[in-house]
């Protein structure tokens, strides 16, 4: 120490020395202190969900912390805080909590569904009302109206009266009241008839019908306005346009007036037809229920001439009509008779004839008539009867030489081929089998038959066998026919083959395969193969058939 300074205390002294360390050592911590602030506020977050009725999640709610938006996950500040979730279709939720640092945890947050009242009335009752929106419907029968707490949404309610229907739209909105109200001022027809069993169609101005059934009967709930009314009794109609008003039943009464009047005629039996040509029954006849006036009718009875009949219907009455009917004159039926013996209509001739004997039964000039008409139509019968077997025997060789290579699957694989020869059928078919029987290289005849009159079916077969090498067949089907008298028609075909054979199970196994494009590759010698097939046959069948 110098000399003239004041003692210094040692804490003083160490004071003095250490003091700028520990201003540094409180800054240090000061510092540390904000950092670590700082960390804890960055933690402190809110998190959180909103579902609807504990079930449905919630995506389009609004949640604000003191009034400012937030979502699932943000920072909050430390303190008192006020949450609040809104939705459209749900009550506002509000609550209030202090953040402290971290993570807090609202939850599960459980929106309630936001109703309202709906009212619907409807007067008179309606047969249907249907109440429909996006989470609730509801379908009311014979009801005057409900009283309802529904979810807040826009609503669709339609009314439904027998023959009138009315809609209205309302929106729900939490914690109000919406009315809908359906009042129509309908009408009703009282309708009557005269006659029981008859039966109605009620049909509005535009045509449509809206209502049918049998009388008496009351239609109600119609709307005002025209209404064309039809009532049927058997066959008979009246038609009245009605006009409905509201609030009110019109009586709308419907009379048939009828007359009725007696057929008789000589002879009896004759049937009665009006003048649109409806069948109305056989005399003696009595016809009821006719609209009164002029009416006319036409009488038929076989054998005579119609009749044309007028009468006077009057109402609530009966008339009585007669006439005598005119037979047919017996010279009519002669005359044309004649004329359709000279056209060479016999079979008109022969009807014609027929009606002159039921005027004139034996008469002897009719009798001659349909003799001579009967001995045309005998000889017509007779010309179309030969016709019909001279068609029949001209192609009877080719349905029979069809049905021969139809049993040949292969047959239509090779080509047909045809002659005529002027002798008898079963002497051609006698000499054309030796033909083919005749040596070198013989046919053996597989079958030789007559299936029908004048024709005979021949099917022949050559065979040359390397044995298991192979080796060729030939086969020739033949139809032979008697077409006329001086002509016999003769179609054959000659069906190639290449045997070959296979070893199966260790037997041997033989295949015929068609000589043919479509079933093995053509060469020069399979080609004269067929040629020589063919014209090997046709020299035998032209040699015997000469």
């Amino acid at each position: 120490m110098n000399a003239g300074t004041p003692t210094e205390s040692r804490s003083g002294y160490w004071w003095r020395v250490l003091r700028p360390l520990v201003w540094w050592l409180l800054l240090v911590m000061v510092l540390l202190a904000v950092h670590q602030h700082q960390l804890a506020l960055e933690r402190t977050r809110i998190y959180f969900s909103a579902s609807m009725n504990e079930t449905n999640a919630v995506y389009d709610a609004l949640v604000t912390l003191d009034g400012r938006q937030i979502g699932s996950g943000d920072k909050i500040s430390l303190g008192s805080h006020h949450l609040t979730v809104t939705q459209p279709k749900a009550e506002t939720f509000n609550t209030n909590f202090f953040a402290w640092y971290g993570r807090h945890d609202a939850g599960k947050i459980n929106l309630n569904r936001a109703t309202g009242t709906l009212k619907v009335m409807a007067e008179p009752a309606a047969s249907v009302v249907t109440i429909t929106g996006p989470a609730f419907a509801l379908t009311l029968n014979e009801s005057p109206g409900t009283n309802l707490t529904v979810p807040t949404d826009a609503y669709h309610v339609a009314a439904q009266y027998a023959h009138w229907s009315g809609t209205r739209d309302v929106l729900i909105t939490a914690g109000n009241m919406a009315s809908c109200n359906f009042s129509p001022h309908l009408g009703a027809l009282s309708l009557s008839c005269n006659e029981t069993g008859a039966t109605y169609q009620v049909r509005d101005g535009n045509g449509n019908q809206i209502e049918d059934g049998r009388l008496p009967a009351t239609v109600v709930g119609l709307p005002s306005g025209e209404y064309q009314v039809t009532v049927a009794y058997h066959n008979h109609q009246l038609v009245q346009t009605s006009l409905v008003a509201a609030d009110t039943t019109n009586d709308v009464p419907f009379r048939f007036i009828f007359g009725a009047i007696t057929f008789e005629c000589v002879p009896p039996g004759a049937t009665v037809y009006d003048r649109s040509g409806n069948r109305l029954g056989v005399t003696p006849l009595r016809l009821l229920e006719l609209p009164p006036g002029p009416a006319e009718f036409n009488l038929q009875l076989n054998g005579y001439e119609d009749a044309t009949v007028s009468a006077d219907v009057t109402a609530d009455q009966t008339n009585a009509v007669s006439t005598n009917l005119v037979s047919l004159q017996y010279l009519s039926a002669v005359r044309d008779a004649r004329q359709y013996l000279a056209a060479g209509s016999y079979a008109g001739a022969v009807q014609a004839v027929g009606q002159a004997l039921n005027a004139k039964p034996n008469d002897a000039i009719a009798l001659a008539l349909q003799a001579e008409a009967s001995g045309h139509l005998n000889t017509e019968r007779q010309q179309a009867d030969a016709e019909r077997r001279r068609v029949e025997r001209l192609t009877r060789p080719r349905g029979a030489f069809d049905a021969l290579c139809a049993q040949n699957p292969d047959a239509a694989l090779f080509e047909e081929h045809q002659m005529t020869s002027r002798n008898p059928a079963k002497n051609v078919e006698i000499a054309i089998v030796q033909a083919l029987q005749a040596a070198p290289m013989g046919f053996e005849i597989q079958s030789d038959a007559s299936p029908q009159p004048d024709t005979y079916e021949v099917t022949a077969q050559q065979t040359f066998s390397l044995g298991i090498l192979g080796g060729t067949e030939r086969i020739c089907l033949l139809v032979v026919g008697q077409t006329n008298d001086d002509e016999t028609q003769i179609l054959f075909k000659v069906v190639e083959y290449q045997i070959q054979h296979t070893i199966v199970n260790f037997q041997d196994e033989k295949q015929l395969i068609p000589v043919h494009p479509s079933r093995m590759q053509m060469n020069d010698l399979l080609q004269t193969r067929v040629r020589d097939g063919v014209r090997d046959v046709t020299e035998r069948i032209q040699k015997a058939s000469r």
